[in-house]
């Protein structure tokens, strides 16, 4: 193919063929967990470099040892719909009635409409070993303290606040250290991260953002999110409750799923998943209900795609909590109250019963608990 007709495609492309929601490395071609238009520039740059191992791992999507016409095509129909982050998801814009439509729940009370704009979330839950790779580049940046210092607790630059556990702070931790670096206990890598502080999770967002070129949108010094900056956080409880209904609106749901809860649908207190057993924290590996999951169920995907929309570990949400914030939400984008004790917690967890999966269910805890029900996945405004 010639370069020509090549800058012809991407021409092309950038009439709303391009974006995407392709969730496979392969496309990311410069590594920023983006499928965007600089790893079509690569794509371009890489025609005819047919002896090119980089080239031929990331573009030769047909197997045939070129990279050519076909190859491009497959590469578009990768591209196809709304550009979508690695390992992500479109949440779409819109509104929708927030809040408990069962009258179950007095704080979820009254139901009401927002207005959310559209953003990305995590498919999944950030894991053990996302989060050890995050501490072992935060402590050699200098931006936290070594455990060693605070009984195994690992702590921000200066002994600031608490983030997270090692197993030497808690026996509930997944996180090691070693005296030099932060490790995971043996097959609890794909496990969701617990015994965080929101403090611990909001950092996380931070450092990928840095470590993916994007602007901070915490301010360490207050804690206070910077919703204008382009990097990861963590989602409202407005945002986390759209995502998590998945679309379904006609009716709204009590669960995600419906109005019924089965041990197949979620991990929740004696759900009855094999991983019940031996020491806490009884998590399952992210993405374990896809339809193979004991009890036999089908693929627990929402309608985003997201995966523990309920139960395995409940998640932090950006919020201050308050019991009565539903009278006087705003419409548009609601972010919480200015202030509070607490943050807001939304879903059920792997030691919370089958009810603690509601969809309206509200929870909270002061930014400095970890616990090991306690999770977190990262937002990211839509571009």
């Amino acid at each position: 193919m010639s370069r020509r007709m090549m800058l012809g495609f991407v021409a092309f492309s950038l009439c709303g063929v391009v974006a995407a929601r392709a969730q496979d490395t392969s496309f990311d071609y410069d590594g920023d967990y983006d499928v965007d238009l600089a790893d079509m520039a690569a794509f371009e740059q890489c025609v005819g470099m047919n002896g090119d191992a980089d080239c031929l791992a990331a573009f030769d999507m047909d197997g045939d040892g070129d990279i050519d016409l076909d190859d491009y095509a497959m590469f578009l129909l990768k591209l196809a719909g709304p550009n979508v982050p690695l390992y992500m998801a479109h949440v779409p814009a819109g509104e929708y009635a927030m809040g408990d439509h069962y009258d179950d729940m007095p704080d979820a009370l009254p139901v009401h409409a927002v207005s959310i704009d559209a953003f990305y979330l995590d498919l999944y839950e950030v894991s053990n070993a996302h989060y050890r790779d995050g501490l072992n580049w935060a402590f050699a940046q200098g931006l936290i303290d070594n455990p060693d210092d605070h009984n195994g607790v690992v702590y921000s630059a200066g002994g600031g606040v608490p983030f997270c556990d090692t197993t030497t702070s808690s026996p509930l931790s997944r996180i090691t250290w070693d005296g030099a670096a932060f490790g995971v206990v043996t097959d609890k890598d794909n496990h969701p991260m617990v015994r965080v502080s929101w403090y611990g999770a909001a950092a996380y967002t931070n450092w990928r953002s840095t470590m993916h070129g994007r602007d901070v949108c915490y301010d360490v010094s207050t804690w206070a999110c910077v919703f204008a900056a382009n990097g990861y956080r963590l989602a409202t409880e407005a945002e986390w409750e759209k995502a998590m209904r998945g679309g379904e609106h006609d009716p709204y749901y009590r669960f995600p799923w419906g109005n019924t809860v089965n041990g197949w649908n979620a991990n929740y207190a004696l759900s009855g998943d094999p991983f019940e057993t031996g020491a806490e924290p009884w998590t399952t590996p992210r993405g374990y209900y896809d339809g193979g999951q004991t009890p036999a169920g089908p693929d627990m995907a929402n309608g985003y795609g997201l995966y523990d929309t309920a139960g395995n570990a409940r998640e932090w949400c950006n919020d201050w909590y308050e019991a009565e914030y539903y009278l006087f939400t705003p419409y548009d984008n609601p972010a919480g109250p200015a202030e509070g004790a607490a943050r807001v917690l939304r879903g059920g967890s792997w030691g919370h019963n089958d009810l603690a999966t509601r969809i309206a269910d509200r929870n909270s805890s002061s930014p400095l608990t970890r616990s090991s029900y306690y999770g977190f996945r990262l937002a990211r405004d839509s571009e």
